[in-house]
């Protein structure tokens, strides 16, 4: 009996550790999008978490690894459920709107986006670009090289250019849509605003990358 309980001692520590990890980062996640990476204070999380500052430390060994995590652990969802069958257009297409659908679900992906293109330093790798938010967009390049050499595609603009187009229209619209619709409030999550957003994304991307879009399935509002 005293042997089963010291054998199950370490599990329930490990299953402690990473509970308590799992709730840095949920904490983390809110703070980094609310202040930023330099605003942040890790005193701030710890409190929150209900652990002292000192603690954090045993899980991540500085401010930016716990950044770094928190960006991984955001834009894993996305990255993990990018299209995989289809033409280059319909994958181009489905990851778009698959994007959209995926802000409107966690909206700490766009404020945390928005707050690294505001504090990004030239000649220096933003640390979403390292993390796992940087594997999308290695993706789309390629994804967009392969719809050129199908004939797919016939781009008006150069790769980085459309990935920096589409990402600020995306993201800057869940922030910009409500002060913009003032005098007719608009709600950028409701499910037929984020249609029309969808279509209108569709329509600028077919103008840049020179596809008509009659072999992708349609949204619903194309419907």
């Amino acid at each position: 009996m005293h042997r089963d309980l010291e054998a199950a001692a370490p599990a329930r520590r490990r299953s402690n550790g990473l509970r308590t990890r799992a709730e840095i980062i949920a904490a983390a996640e809110r703070h980094f999008a609310t202040f930023g990476f330099r605003d942040t204070c890790l005193g701030n999380i710890a409190a929150e978490v209900g652990i002292r500052r000192t603690s954090i430390a045993y899980h991540f060994s500085s401010k930016l690894e716990l950044y770094t995590a928190v960006l991984e652990t955001v834009f894993a969802g996305w990255t993990e459920n990018l299209p995989v069958g289809g033409t280059a257009a319909e994958r181009l297409e489905a990851a778009m709107t698959g994007w959209i659908d995926f802000v409107a679900q966690r909206p700490n992906a766009a404020r945390l986006i928005l707050r690294e293109a505001v504090n990004a330093e030239p000649g220096t790798i933003a640390a979403f670009l390292r993390s796992k938010g940087g594997a999308p967009l290695e993706w789309f390049e390629a994804l967009i090289a392969e719809g050129v050499a199908a004939g797919e595609f016939h781009p008006k603009i150069e790769t980085q250019r459309f990935l920096s187009l589409m990402g600020a229209i995306t993201v800057a619209h869940f922030a910009a849509i409500p002060w913009l619709s003032r005098r007719v409030p608009l709600d950028p999550l409701d499910r037929e605003e984020l249609e029309k957003h969808k279509h209108e994304i569709l329509l600028v991307a077919r103008t840049m990358l020179g596809y008509d879009g009659r072999h992708t399935p349609a949204t619903s509002k194309e419907a």
